[in-house]
């Protein structure tokens, strides 16, 4: 597998566009000043990323410029990966005897704000047993609420971030190869997992260089895995690993990704533990002309919506869709869901930049679920799907040991 070099790291240009793009669009809504609150909103606006936990934990952006509010265990971390903070205030603990949000009520006095201001969500995030005030409550002043104006940036990708998801597809593309390779009867899910994920990682690593490292709290450079989707227990999409050891006659699904400056893709692939019996294959050839419906209707100035009326019209039309179980698909970026989704209930327009998984599927607790994913760029033209590389036919994933 040839690697060529390519984008590890979000320049710090990027990130001083985003913010310039959040001020504009605040200034639409009549404010100055803005509390982002949401981990991934502050990596998304400043490159930092961080363990959230019950500590409050605050971006404020006053007239742009930056200013953090912090736990004490986090302000030297601050302070080396993002050099231009105009300011940086830390409390010692939470709760502790005064509370963080009172801490943070000076703090906003002391940066002497004037004009409107405005936050991601009314207070601190509701987390690992967190209790406290609301910004309206601790500020003493209107807060309004605006979760949605990062969440709207994030949707359409620059040329950076899309460089980044290609290159996790690329490393997903690797571990999968060296799961499906693995594979075999009597071997056990989780040591075929690690085993691919690992030499994967490792060859990741190597490639990328020393200045790569993955972004995220517990990430690793790539992996691929079942998460227990194997036999019956891959009709249910969301299952948890099981510890299961692989049969013959196991249906399988899969899941690959890699992490390149916190970006993913999405490679899912339906395999099967020796030949497939009839209405395994059945199910197959279904689940394969929803997801092409997907691939033929997807494309630029199309609304959303049409992408999950034609893979439902396919399901329907098999009389089938009484096993669906949801919508075709989501978009993807520095999470592994974003918004928009793939679903009748979307009339969002696809517009060029936009990324989104594509996988209808269909579930039969008798014998399994049939789901591919494959990770989709809108382009100025047409699509292009960054994860077909990897096999989509039934007979190259076909595991016969």
């Amino acid at each position: 597998m040839v690697i060529k070099m390519t984008l590890i790291k979000i320049p710090q240009k990027r990130f001083e566009e985003r913010r310039e793009k959040l001020m504009k669009v605040l200034k639409e809504l009549n404010l100055k000043h803005f509390i982002v609150i949401n981990p991934t909103s502050i990596y998304y606006l400043t490159g930092f990323s961080m363990i959230a936990t019950e500590r409050p934990f605050f971006l404020v952006l006053k007239d742009g410029s930056i200013n953090f509010f912090v736990p004490e265990l986090e302000k030297q971390h601050v302070l080396e990966e993002v050099p231009n903070t105009e300011q940086v205030r830390s409390y010692f603990e939470y709760p502790d005897i005064i509370h963080p949000m009172d801490h943070f009520s000076k703090f906003i006095k002391e940066l002497k704000i004037s004009g409107k201001l405005g936050a991601e969500g009314g207070g601190a995030r509701g987390m690992w047993g967190y209790q406290g005030p609301t910004f309206k409550n601790a500020l003493k002043i209107p807060v309004p609420i605006h979760s949605d104006i990062i969440t709207n940036l994030r949707i359409i990708k620059d040329s950076d971030e899309v460089t980044c998801i290609r290159e996790s597809a690329r490393w997903g593309n690797l571990a999968h190869q060296l799961l499906q390779q693995y594979t075999a009867v009597g071997e056990n899910e989780i040591d075929v997992s690690f085993r691919a994920s690992h030499e994967a990682s490792l060859k990741m690593r190597e490639t990328l260089g020393p200045d790569y490292f993955p972004v995220g709290y517990g990430a690793r450079p790539c992996g691929a895995g079942y998460r227990g989707q194997i036999g019956s227990y891959s009709a249910i999409p969301h299952a948890t690993t099981r510890n299961t050891i692989f049969q013959k006659g196991d249906t399988l699904v899969t899941g690959a990704s890699g992490n390149v400056a916190g970006y993913l893709s999405e490679l899912e692939r339906t395999m099967f533990m020796g030949e497939p019996n009839d209405k395994q294959k059945g199910y197959y050839a279904i689940m394969m002309k929803a997801q092409q419906a997907a691939f033929d209707t997807l494309g630029p100035d199309v609304p959303l919506f049409k992408v999950d009326e034609a893979t439902r019209a396919v399901f329907k039309e098999a009389g089938v869709m009484n096993l669906v179980q949801h919508h075709t698909g989501h978009a993807i970026g520095l999470e592994g869901h974003e918004r928009p989704f793939l679903d009748v209930g979307m009339n969002d327009i696809m517009k060029p930049g936009m990324v989104f998984t594509v996988e209808p599927g269909i579930y039969d607790r008798s014998i399994g679920g049939f789901r591919h994913s494959d990770t989709v760029i809108i382009t100025e033209d047409g699509i292009d799907i960054i994860t077909e590389d990897y096999p989509r036919d039934l007979e190259s994933l076909i595991i016969d040991r």
